[in-house]
């Protein structure tokens, strides 16, 4: 009889369907081998695929893994995690509401807050931002920026994410990069992705709009990407953005508006001493699709 397994599609970062970005869910990826999920990924066709295995180590015994429909494996993937414990709540599998994950990047804790909303808040170690000290003039080309922004210096964040500062919306919403371009670019320099980012958003109430971009591995541009805004917090507040001490200091996020797949995010950041301390970046989710995939 031919293999098969249960997958499923859900939107993160959004409660409404065809919004936020989609992200394909096995949730029981114990027997598949490394070339099963990422030929799973690769079918699925979004920017990740979640598999979860359990595992006899300590903690929660449970192994997340995410993988591009080329094949590449991620050592963070914010709204794949997102919808992978949504997936897991709604099948009746999440037994408490805070979990960590063994994941390749190290341990990812998530926390599941029920109210009028369903919130699913990831709690990844706190990132770092450092000067970016690469060819900038040949992924500005590549992206089509003639302007940056003054009011952040370029970064790197620790997942090898380059944070750009554009100097408005507009500007932002009318990058239309070379891919192929941008592709080698970020390949040269071992970048994970380019996020550009404007300093307002489509909604008043919102802080941020941004635009992320991963052609090298197989995501074009991606609709939502819980990851990048993890770092997002520290570098504003690196570049005076956020004010604020011995609190949380939380604010809205968007992305995927261009793509016709608006999400938001909330971004939280802990200050204590003067100095970023935690962040946690949180959403809701929604399942669009269920079933079963041949393997064989």
């Amino acid at each position: 009889m031919p293999r098969s397994v249960p997958v499923v599609q859900v939107d993160a970062f959004t409660a409404r369907p065809f919004s936020g970005n989609p992200a394909g869910v096995v949730l029981d990826a114990d027997e598949l081998s490394t070339l099963d999920m990422q030929r799973i990924a690769a079918e699925m066709n979004v920017s990740e695929t979640a598999f979860l295995s359990r595992t006899d180590g300590p903690g929660s015994g449970l192994r997340l893994r995410w993988f591009t429909p080329t094949g590449h494996e991620v050592a963070f993937c914010g709204h794949a995690t997102v919808a992978t414990v949504h997936a897991l709540r709604e099948s009746g599998g999440l037994r408490e509401n805070r979990i960590t994950f063994e994941t390749v990047g190290g341990p990812l804790a998530v926390q599941v807050e029920l109210g009028a909303r369903v919130m699913i808040w990831l709690e990844p170690a706190l990132p770092r931002c450092s000067g970016f000290t690469g060819e900038l003039g040949d992924v500005l080309a590549a992206l089509g920026i003639a302007t940056l922004g003054g009011w952040a210096p370029p970064a790197l964040t620790s997942e090898g994410d380059l944070l750009v500062p554009m100097p408005a919306l507009a500007p932002l919403r009318r990058l239309a990069p070379d891919l192929g371009a941008l592709s080698r670019t970020a390949a040269a320099g071992k970048l994970r992705g380019i996020c550009a980012v404007a300093l307002e958003g489509v909604d008043p109430s919102s802080k941020t709009h941004s635009r992320f971009f991963a052609p090298h591995l197989g995501v074009a541009e991606d609709p939502v990407t819980g990851s990048v805004h993890a770092a997002l917090p520290v570098w504003l507040r690196q570049a005076g953005h956020l004010a604020g001490d011995g609190e949380v200091i939380r604010f809205i996020a968007e992305q995927g508006d261009g793509l016709g797949r608006p999400g938001r995010l909330t971004v939280e950041l802990c200050v204590e001493r003067g100095r970023p301390a935690r962040v946690r970046v949180g959403g809701e989710a929604v399942t669009t699709l269920t079933g079963r995939l041949r393997l064989d």
